[in-house]
C-alpha cells in the first residue's frame, strides 16, 4: 500500500503580502524625465554652442532651462524608485501563529493575537486595533498596496481569532 506525503507538523506558514506595484510609475516617470531634460539642455544650450565667447548667463533661456533640468532630474530619480520596487516590492505584512506584523515608513509595528481588540474592514482598508498594556494603537492595511486579495488576510485573522468577528463599515 502506497503512504501519502507526509504531514507536516508544527506551526503553519506564515503568509507574507508584499507591495503591490505597477508599472506605470517608472514606465511615465522615466521618458517623460528624459523628454524633459532634452528640452532643459536644448533650451540652454541656444546661442552658446556657436559662438564660444559666450556663456549660458548670456542666454536669457537659462532661467528657463536650469529648473526644466532640475524637474527632470526628481523625475529621473522617482522613476527610478519606482522601477526598484517594481523589480523587488517590499514586504508589507507578514501573519503568523504569534501575530501581525506590518512594515511601513515607521519601521516594522507588531501586533500579537491576544492584544487584538477590533477589527474593522470598509472599502479601503482593514483597520486593526490593538491594546498593549493600556495603550491603544491601530494600524491600517490598505488593500490599493497589498499584492493579495483582502478575503485572504480576513480568512487569516479570522482562523487566528475567531472569537473576533469582523466589523464590516459601509460608507
Amino acid at each position: 500500500m502506497a503512504e501519502g506525503p507526509p504531514k507536516l507538523e508544527g506551526r503553519e506558514k506564515p503568509l507574507v503580502v508584499h507591495t503591490h506595484v505597477t508599472p506605470w510609475g517608472f514606465m511615465v516617470a522615466l521618458p517623460f524625465a528624459l523628454a524633459l531634460a532634452y528640452l532643459g539642455a536644448r533650451a540652454l544650450d541656444v546661442g552658446v554652442a556657436d559662438d564660444p565667447a559666450t556663456s549660458w548667463f548670456d542666454n536669457p533661456l537659462w532661467v528657463f532651462s536650469i529648473p526644466l533640468l532640475g524637474f527632470a532630474l526628481f523625475l529621473f530619480l522617482v522613476g527610478i524608485g519606482e522601477l526598484a520596487r517594481y523589480l523587488k516590492p517590499a514586504v508589507e505584512v507578514a501573519i503568523d501563529p504569534d501575530g501581525i506584523t506590518t512594515y511601513g515608513m515607521m519601521g516594522a509595528r507588531r501586533i500579537l493575537w491576544s492584544e487584538l481588540v477590533e477589527v474593522r474592514i470598509d472599502d479601503q482598508h482593514i483597520s486593526l486595533r490593538a491594546r498593549h498594556r493600556g495603550t491603544a494603537k491601530t494600524v491600517r492595511l490598505h488593500f490599493n498596496r497589498l499584492a493579495v486579495e483582502p478575503a485572504l488576510l480576513v480568512r487569516r485573522i479570522e482562523r487566528h481569532r475567531p472569537d473576533l468577528p469582523p466589523i464590516l463599515v459601509s460608507h
